[in-house]
């Protein structure tokens, strides 16, 4: 057996491993003593038997998986906020801003990190993570040392949402709604993340002084992450049509990003060893551009992963490097393999582009490849292919337009990212010269707008969909996987 091939094995032990003890956190112990016995036993009994070595070597890194993920439970201890969340009497303490403001139209939503706890007019170190809402106004800012006043609860838990589990995924087990707030110090978080932010922000007024609404709104969406401006109503029927990868940062998005990168590059005749030079750099600075937060640094790292396979021409080549990536991902923080959404809809986009849109390519050939249509289509229908099951599982609703607004608007959207960093980048140069190109950016959004708008209003364009078995799931993934097979082994391809 190949070195390539154990590597998977392992991996993909770890990380179904982290995902077994996720879902078995109250009897892990008992499983991973189970797990270990087996594992040994394999290993030193059948010690000269290759292949059943190699399952024990999987069982033991299944049972290391189970381990971490246990281990990534934050233990409660007296220097956790966490311990005087639920309790009647307000209480006061210090901490920083530690990431960008979520600014909503009634309020703002602000990470902190604690660091100091008031009693008794003393001050004690305490630790954890604590989102607080404030009202709109006065703002605040990354960096900025608070005191806070406030009763900390618990995040709540939902019928067929856990708010408890989406926030503890951050490491965030404390919640404020009605914080009383003052600033003590300006500028105490990191300078570099400061100044990128500053930066955005920048870029945010360029492009509302080159475009109108919603057209800006969409477009700092598309280019900084940024969705606080974009009207309920448009984001809804993103929402209805399944497109609204294109404005939330995921690995799809960062895959356009990514295919856009690419394609600017051989517009501008780059020779080919500086395509993927160009390309990483861009996606490294898009990642600093919207803030560099883990959810976006994920998303990044399963984007240039694309990259790579984009710039072999073999997508197939990047499986070990995907389950690598997760894998470390995973390991830094088991919590996201189960409660971030965000992730599993990254690497599943990522699964499915690698192994499907090889496939969809050649059943598409029909489509003139005119500005990389084809292969964006294919892509784009790939990841929906393979994220299909976890977005009506989470948001129980199932788009049928999807599939045709993604193809009417998608192949338009790597344009509309160029012309609009074009056009924002030429502001900055003269705002005159930003505004005429951008009449050419204003004309590719209204038509993606207009279109989305069309197909959101069609009776039954979108359908609610209860809670689905999870046996279903699974079968799903299991048909997936055999036409895969299938098709692999036709081509005479290992898998």
């Amino acid at each position: 057996m190949s070195k390539s091939k154990i590597f998977l094995y392992l991996t993909f032990s770890f990380i179904f491993g982290v995902g077994i003890g996720s879902l078995f956190i109250n009897i892990a112990y008992y499983l991973f003593l189970i797990i270990i016995c087996v594992s040994l036993i394999l290993i030193l009994v059948w010690r000269k038997e290759q292949k059943i070595k190699i399952l024990g070597f999987s069982l033991l890194f299944l049972a290391l998986g189970m381990t971490r993920f246990v281990f990534s439970l934050l233990p409660s201890n007296n220097k956790d906020i966490n311990i005087y969340n639920d309790k009647k009497e307000v209480i006061e303490f210090h901490g920083i801003v530690i990431e960008e403001p979520d600014i909503r139209k009634d309020k703002i939503k602000l990470i902190i990190d604690s660091k100091k706890i008031k009693q008794k007019e003393v001050l004690s170190d305490v630790r954890g993570k604590v989102l607080i809402d404030v009202t709109r106004f006065p703002e605040y800012e990354y960096g900025d040392f608070l005191n806070i006043s406030c009763q900390l609860q618990t995040p709540v838990e939902f019928d067929n949402f856990s708010y408890k589990d989406y926030l503890a995924k951050s490491d965030i087990y404390s919640v404020c709604y009605r914080a009383n707030v003052n600033v003590i110090e300006h500028n105490k978080g990191s300078y570099i993340i400061s100044a990128l932010l500053k930066t955005k922000n920048k870029f945010k007024k360029i492009i509302s002084s080159i475009l109108v609404e919603p057209h800006a709104s969409f477009l700092q969406g598309m280019l900084l992450g940024s969705k606080q401006g974009i009207p309920d109503e448009l984001k809804e029927s993103f929402n209805l049509t399944g497109t609204s990868h294109i404005i939330v940062i995921s690995g799809l998005h960062i895959t356009i990003i990514a295919g856009s990168l690419v394609y600017l590059a051989e517009i501008l005749s780059f020779p080919r060893k500086y395509v993927l030079l160009f390309a990483i750099l861009g996606l490294i600075i898009f990642i600093l551009l919207i803030g560099a937060g883990p959810s976006a640094i994920r998303a990044g790292i399963m984007g240039g992963l694309i990259i790579l396979a984009m710039y072999s021409g073999r997508l197939s080549d990047t499986k070990n490097a995907i389950l690598c990536a997760a894998s470390i991902i995973i390991l830094i923080n088991p919590k996201v393999l189960r409660f971030d959404v965000g992730f599993q809809l990254s690497f599943l986009a990522t699964i499915g582009i690698v192994y499907l849109s090889p496939y969809l390519k050649k059943v598409l050939n029909i489509v003139p490849n005119f500005l990389k249509m084809r292969e964006i289509i294919a892509m784009t229908l790939s990841a929906q292919i393979t994220t299909l099951p976890i977005v009506i599982y989470n948001f129980e609703r199932i788009s049928l337009v999807s599939p045709i607004v993604n193809v009417l608007i998608v192949p338009l959207i790597p344009l509309t990212i160029i012309a609009g960093f074009i056009s924002m980048f030429l502001g900055i140069i003269w705002l005159y010269l930003g505004k005429i190109f951008s009449i050419f950016t204003w004309f590719l959004l209204e038509y993606e707008i207009y279109v989305v708008s069309i197909f959101s209003k069609i009776p039954m364009a979108s359908i609610e969909v209860n809670k689905i078995w999870i046996g279903w799931i699974i079968l799903y993934y299991i048909i997936i996987i055999l036409i895969v097979v299938n098709l692999r082994k036709k081509e005479k391809l290992v898998l």
